[in-house]
């Protein structure tokens, strides 16, 4: 065969095969397959899948009609339905640097008409707070003011009392922060965010109705080469964000000076007067919105007046100045350079009672999280443990894997020299790295590792005070010492390694704790003016550029989905409300008819009340003998019965139930219990005093791995202990039946306590051998508790996983005479450089005073400090 008559063609197919009939197979039908391939395709998760198929199953019963023929259908009825809640509008504004001129669009929604209808709406008026309040709480001795919300704390009474009597105010919460919302960082969005302080944190800072609106879009004034490296093109830019700004204000600025009267659903006509309360922002944006200068200028700070090489003395604060007015262009901008500030108009001092740099609110996300322990202390303490060698390093790696697990805490497999483009995981990682390296970096071998160490064990006591829900004076005095030791101790580091390192400790995210418990006194809880829940926001943003845009002109089609889904929102609450509504009518129906019949003379037994805790994951009945027979390897489970013998005939009687048949309980070999491995334990926190709840396991098998978690348990009502769940179980003795839980108490004695122990601040406890495991009924467990091995039978206590732990375990530093040495009171004088003016004081301010803290954060070590590294300012 020649080449040119060689083909490659398929054989010829004798006949063509019928095509299969039912295609679709193995789904049901044609219907069911197309709806499964649209769930695959838009990536839905499996509620919004479930939710597609009751929508299905609801058209094919028929009872309501859908008309809908096409996409554009849809987009017709939302915007029918866009009137709801207060729209965006469009304006576009002229801006011009020395010769040229641009057009910037910024998007913005009508800031009182967007009040007005939260101010309207029947689910969220019951629970708006317009008067200032002081709360207080009765500890047992004295009532002792608390605060958490805005309108709880100083900044909100003062803005009341400033204001005509019987006047309200109605305080904004605003944030702002350019976001990148593509990959590459060419698309940017730059959204403002607004709340209403007025309402509780709970709603406020949820996701549905009353938490979070997008009511702005600035706009991002990109860089030109023929201006950028001119100092006036930072200028220019500031005054297109605050010329931006005032589009949003620009509602609030008359009502602001003058009042609105608005009626609302309580009948009344109430006297607002508009304010921004506060500012939530990240450091860049906070020197935009206070026309500061930002880092690199002489007084860096957007709040107060410290110069830029005292930023690493969290000592020193001052007050805000403003410079001598000034009549040329030179003269103003060489006296504003002075003070760090711009040539610009603030558009934030047109509202009346705001002042900007008293609204500029502690980010605790990037000033602490991000900012102070992400890149400058875990960054500095890496270096040590790479100094310490590559055994060093996979040891700590191996730490963090084996970390015991807890809900809600990211649990990062590996840390050494991983950057994580996650911001929470930074905070896990402070909350963890002290219990995998407080026996790696010793103060023997790595003197300088060790010292870093104690500060990041103050950096995160700082962080817990930080993250309270509710303050007292008490815990605002603790949380100021902490500061300031913390300040002892890295002001001692930084001394040490001045002449080995040239790092610098001279930045404002060091120097904002200065003013952090200032905030809180001022505005409640941090949680009230942190980024995090706003930045949460960005994730939707970006979803919708990425799958709802054409890519072009994205800033119209991205806040014409977030109105839909704000009307969405909206709808779907009420559409709850209905259902619940309609569900009441017919309960009502029910208890009508039942109450219409006559009574038979059946006994009502009152309830005892609810029970805290509750068990699930239920497994299949055992007998005693197939349960010591699975666990005769393992000392806990021996005698099991006869043990379990001895616990009941005691524990029927303290609880006042009867022995069955008044004699001593003898469980057989063929009595069964049933296995639970899931318990939910309902607890009311130290610190907001609200139900909070534990999901805790007890699983041989969870997730592929063993899970026994670790609980609080009261023995009696002056006694606490920690213990590890071995099993849980329900036993039925008579015609009561007992849910219990077999615990490893961890109450053995632990003898003196470490060095390392009171440095770093570790709880310790110790296991009892195995075969001294103890029953206990379930609802004697206080929570649960996360515990780290440290030895064959020692562990440590994290008291960082949730602020309540921190507090319980502050009170059992106090109970087991774990107390401390602080400093108190002391006073030298300033600077010079500085702009701090202090009262005058005696001699007897600068004496060392020591005496025992109610938080035990520094120990006897302190005394070996240098006195003069030890003072601090208080005023």
């Amino acid at each position: 065969m020649r080449f040119e008559d060689f083909q490659r063609n398929p054989m010829a197919a004798t006949s063509d095969p019928p095509p299969n009939k039912k295609p679709w197979l193995p789904f049901k039908s044609r219907l069911e397959f197309e709806v499964a391939q649209i769930a695959l395709e838009a990536a839905l998760n499996n509620d919004q899948t479930d939710r597609l198929i009751k929508i299905c199953h609801q058209c094919t019963i028929g009872n309501d009609k859908f008309t809908f023929e096409n996409h554009k259908d849809i987009h017709r009825k939302w915007d029918a339905a866009s009137q709801r809640v207060t729209r965006f509008t469009k304006e576009v504004i002229l801006m011009t640097y020395e010769d040229k001129s641009w057009d910037f669009e910024v998007y913005y929604r009508d800031l009182w008409e967007w009040a007005a209808d939260l101010l309207r709406d029947p689910r969220l008026f019951p629970h708006l707070t317009f008067d200032a309040q002081r709360l207080s709480k009765f500890d047992g001795e004295k009532f002792v003011q608390f605060i958490d919300e805005p309108y709880t704390a100083d900044a909100f009474w003062d803005l009341q009392s400033q204001l005509p009597e019987g006047a309200k105010p109605l305080t904004f919460i605003l944030y702002a922060d350019k976001t990148k919302l593509s990959t590459s960082g060419t698309a940017k969005a730059y959204p403002v965010v607004a709340r209403l302080a007025n309402l509780p944190t709970d709603i406020r800072n949820g996701e549905g109705i009353g938490g979070c609106y997008v009511v702005g879009w600035l706009p991002v004034v990109k860089e030109d080469k023929e201006f950028a490296k001119k100092p006036g093109w930072v200028n220019f830019k500031n005054k297109v964000w605050h010329q931006a700004f005032l589009r949003i204000l620009a509602s609030l600025t008359s009502k602001s000076k003058t009042g609105q009267w608005f009626e609302c659903l309580d009948r009344l006509s109430h006297w607002f007067f508009p304010s921004i309360l506060i500012l939530s922002a990240d450091y860049e944006e906070q020197c935009v919105m206070s026309l500061t200068r930002g880092v690199r200028s002489l007084w860096p700070c957007p709040i107060c007046l410290v110069p830029r090489d005292a930023l690493s003395d969290q000592r020193l604060a001052g007050n805000h100045q403003l410079s001598a007015n000034k009549h040329t262009l030179e003269e103003r901008e060489k006296t504003l350079k002075e003070y760090g500030l711009r040539d610009v108009d603030n558009s934030l001092w047109l509202i009346q009672h705001t002042d900007v740099h008293r609204a500029l609110s502690y980010d605790k996300l990037h000033f602490r999280d991000g900012g102070l322990f992400d890149d400058h202390l875990w960054v500095e303490f890496q270096k040590y443990l790479n100094d310490l060698g590559r055994d060093v390093v996979s040891h700590i790696d191996e730490r963090f894997k084996e970390f015991p697990r807890w809900r809600n805490q990211k649990h990062p497999n590996q840390v050494m020299d991983i950057a994580f483009t996650d911001s929470s995981i930074p905070e896990n990682i402070s909350k963890m790295i002290l219990y995998a390296a407080h026996d790696v970096v010793t103060e023997e071998d790595c003197p300088l590792g060790y010292l870093l160490l104690r500060c990041i064990c103050l950096y995160i006591e700082v962080d817990m005070y930080a993250s309270l829900e509710v303050h007292t004076s008490d815990t605002i005095r603790e949380g100021r010492n902490v500061v300031q030791m913390f300040s002892v101790f890295l002001k001692r580091y930084i001394d040490k390694t001045a002449d080995i390192e040239d790092k610098g400790w001279n930045f404002p995210k060091l120097h904002m704790d200065v003013h952090l418990f200032d905030d809180i006194e001022a505005k409640g809880a941090t949680r009230n003016y942190n980024t995090k829940p706003n930045e949460k926001m960005h994730g939707s943003l970006k979803d919708s550029y990425l799958l709802q845009t054409n890519f072009r002109n994205v800033a119209e089609q991205i806040l014409r989905v977030n109105h839909w889904q704000l009307i969405a929102e909206d709808i779907h609450c009420r559409l709850i409300d209905f259902d619940e509504y309609l569900r009441l009518q017919t309960q009502d129906q029910f208890d009508a008819a039942d109450d219409a019949l006559d009574a038979t003379d059946v006994a009502v037994i009152p309830l005892a009340g609810l029970f805290h805790v509750k068990v699930g994951s239920k497994q299949p009945p055992l007998t005693f003998e197939s349960v010591e027979n699975i666990y005769r390897s393992d000392d806990a489970f021996s005698n099991l019965r006869i043990r379990l013998n001895d616990f009941l005939n005691d524990f029927l009687p303290a609880i006042n139930i009867p022995l069955p048949q008044g004699k001593r309980i003898r469980l057989r070999a063929s009595d069964q219990i049933t296995e639970f491995r899931f318990l939910k334990v309902n607890y009311e926190s130290m610190v907001d005093w609200r139900q909070h709840t534990d999901y805790l396991r007890c699983s041989p098998q969870f997730f592929g791995a063993p899970r026994f978690d670790c609980v609080f348990i009261c023995v009696t009502p002056t006694k606490v202990i920690f213990g590890c769940l071995l099993f849980l179980f329900e036993c039925t003795v008579g015609k009561h039946t007992f849910p219990l839980a077999l615990v490893h108490p961890y109450d053995a004695p632990t003898g003196i306590r470490l060095r390392k122990d009171k440095n770093f601040n570790l709880f310790r406890v110790r296991a009892r051998t195995r075969a001294q495991s103890q029953f206990f009924s379930v609802r004697s467990i206080i929570r649960g508790a996360l515990l780290v091995p440290d030895g064959p039978s020692d562990y440590l206590v994290v008291d960082t996983v949730d602020t309540d732990m921190f507090v319980r375990m502050r009170e059992m530093h106090l109970e087991a005479g774990h107390l401390c040495f602080f400093i108190k009171s002391h006073l030298i004088a300033p600077p010079s450089h500085s702009n701090i003016s202090l009262p005058s004081t005696s001699s007897s301010n600068y004496t060392l005073q020591h005496s025992p803290s109610v938080h035990p954060s520094i120990d006897q070590a302190l005394v070996n400090i240098d006195v003069s590294t030890m003072v601090m300012y208080s005023w």
